[in-house]
C-alpha cells in the first residue's frame, strides 16, 4: 500500500485545525504530515493527537509567503521519505475516504496521479478542478498532485499566483500522469458560497 506525507504551510489560522482534523482518521502509522508554520518564532498550539502517524512541526522565523510557495521550495529536500507528497494549506479541508482510495488507485510510484479540487468560482458557483484532462495554470492547484517523493524536488514553487501550476507542468514533462475521478480536496468549506451549484 503506498505512504504519504503531507506538507501544510500555514500562518497558523483557527482554520488549520479542521484540516487536521480531516486528516488524522485517513493516515495510519505509515504516512506522515509535516506542518511549516511561516513566519513564527515558536509553534502555535493545535491538537494533533488524534495522529497515528508522525507529524513533524517547524517553524520558519522568516516570513516566506506568496501562499506557501517559499516553503513548498525550501521544504522539498528535508521532507521524511513516502512513497507519495502531497501538499495542503491550513484553510481546506481534505474528503472523507479520499485518502483510502487513494491508497486503491495509486500504487505505481512512478506515475504523477492528480485528484480533484473542490472551489468557489468567478461567479461564486462551485467548480471542480481541473476541468479538462490537461497540465496548465488554473487547472491544476497546490492540492492536486499526489507527487512520487524524488519527483517532488525536480520543480520550483514560483512566488506568484499560478506557481502552482507552473510547478506541476514541470515535473510532469518526463513521467506519465494519471487524473483520478475522485475528489480529494475542498477549499476554504466554511464559504458560503460553497452551497451554491451551477443553475
Amino acid at each position: 500500500m503506498p505512504t504519504f506525507n503531507v506538507l501544510i504551510a500555514t500562518i497558523g489560522k483557527p482554520e488549520l485545525q479542521q484540516m487536521l482534523d480531516s486528516l488524522s482518521p485517513q493516515l495510519d502509522t505509515h504516512d506522515c504530515v509535516t506542518i511549516v508554520f511561516d513566519g513564527h518564532l515558536e509553534i502555535p498550539s493545535f491538537n494533533f493527537d488524534n495522529f497515528k502517524c508522525p507529524v513533524k512541526l517547524f517553524n520558519e522565523p522568516v516570513a516566506l509567503g506568496f501562499w506557501g510557495h517559499g516553503i513548498r521550495n525550501k521544504y522539498a529536500p528535508l521532507l521524511e521519505n513516502r512513497d507519495f507528497i502531497m501538499h495542503a494549506d491550513d484553510d481546506d479541508i481534505y474528503t472523507d475516504f479520499a485518502f483510502s482510495k487513494l491508497r486503491q488507485q495509486c500504487a505505481d510510484t512512478t506515475i504523477l496521479y492528480i485528484g480533484q479540487m473542490q472551489r468557489v468560482g468567478i461567479r461564486k458557483y462551485l467548480v471542480i478542478l481541473p476541468t479538462i484532462q490537461q497540465i496548465k495554470v488554473g487547472q491544476v492547484g497546490t492540492p492536486m498532485g499526489i507527487i512520487p517523493y524524488k519527483l517532488n524536488t525536480e520543480g520550483t514553487w514560483s512566488l506568484y499566483h499560478g506557481g502552482d501550476g507552473e510547478f506541476y507542468m514541470q515535473i510532469s514533462k518526463n513521467i506519465p500522469v494519471v487524473f483520478l475521478d475522485i475528489l480529494i480536496y475542498i477549499v476554504k468549506p466554511s464559504s458560503p458560497f460553497l452551497v451554491r451549484e451551477h443553475p
